[in-house]
């Protein structure tokens, strides 16, 4: 097991004190001063519980102008993950370290009390800024990389949402049984899921259409998000291009709504997948 390996293991048990070691081995054969810097905060912040790292990001990359929270991706942090493990770009990140620091920050912030109100402080003070505070409403993407771990997770975020309603959130998810766990939960309580959270179901999970189906009946759900294969290398200067849209909707072989790859241009009016003017229509996407 690499050092690098061992520091995921930790972050999937949520083990500051073991994290730190691991980041200790792997400061020991670092060279590149971006790691060496960015790792030492995140030593910090394992060791201190200070913030680091920015918990939530805007504007900082063009393909995703909303603001946006990522945890960690990948084995043990997106339980529903099947076959887009294979080509999941929220890998590609790791080769930022800050990127990466910020994801494994995150992680670590939502596995205990503190943490989360670490996470609503920020969000709240985003909010009171003179830029949030004209915007009637506030586009939020939960999840850039990872997903819901845990029904608990789910709850923390709802509840979040709720409080918030100025907020429209959408995000894409595969935690499914999760998902339905929440929604079993809120049925004994007699709770009700936020106005402000749009569900995309998203392709490439390990779940079988019988689960599928039962997410697609909740309120929350919009429609479904699904990576397609086209047969050939897809770069981010092919997509929305009407050549491509032709092979793609040729490819996935049914109707459906085309992403144009960069957030909020694929409407005049907003985005697809966080509005209900596209609820029940697949939008899809060029595996890249």
């Amino acid at each position: 097991m690499t050092n690098l390996e061992q520091l995921l293991n930790t972050s999937k048990l949520g083990d500051n004190l073991a994290a730190i070691d691991a980041i200790d081995q792997l400061l020991l054969n670092e060279n590149k001063p971006g790691w060496i810097k960015e790792l030492g905060k995140l030593r910090e912040f394992l060791d201190t519980g200070k913030v680091q790292f920015s918990i939530f990001i805007k504007d900082e990359n063009i393909k995703q102008p909303f603001l946006s929270f990522s945890g960690l991706p990948g084995d043990g942090f997106c339980p529903g993950a099947g076959e887009c493990i294979n080509f999941c770009y929220s890998f590609r990140a790791w080769r930022y370290p800050a990127a990466f620091c910020r994801q494994v920050q995150n992680t670590f912030l939502l596995n205990n009390q503190a943490g989360q109100s670490a996470i609503l402080s920020a969000l709240d003070k985003i909010l009171d800024t003179r830029e949030f505070q004209k915007m009637a409403r506030v586009d939020f993407r939960l999840y850039v990389d990872g997903d819901f771990r845990s029904v608990e997770d789910i709850h923390f975020w709802m509840e979040a949402l709720r409080a918030r309603p100025k907020i429209a959130c959408y995000g894409y998810s595969k935690s499914f049984l999760e998902l339905l766990g929440y929604d079993t939960a809120m049925d004994v309580t007699g709770g009700t899921w936020p106005d402000n959270y749009l569900l995309n179901v998203s392709g490439g999970h390990r779940h079988t259409q019988s689960i599928v189906n039962h997410v697609k009946r909740l309120p929350i759900t919009r429609g479904s998000f699904i990576a397609v294969p086209v047969g050939h290398k897809v770069t981010s200067k092919d997509h929305g291009t009407s050549e491509h849209n032709k092979v793609l909707r040729a490819s996935f072989g049914r109707k459906a709504f085309t992403c144009p790859g960069k957030c909020g241009t694929c409407t005049p009016t907003g985005h697809a997948c966080g509005s209900e003017k596209f609820r029940d229509l697949d939008i899809i996407i060029a595996i890249h």
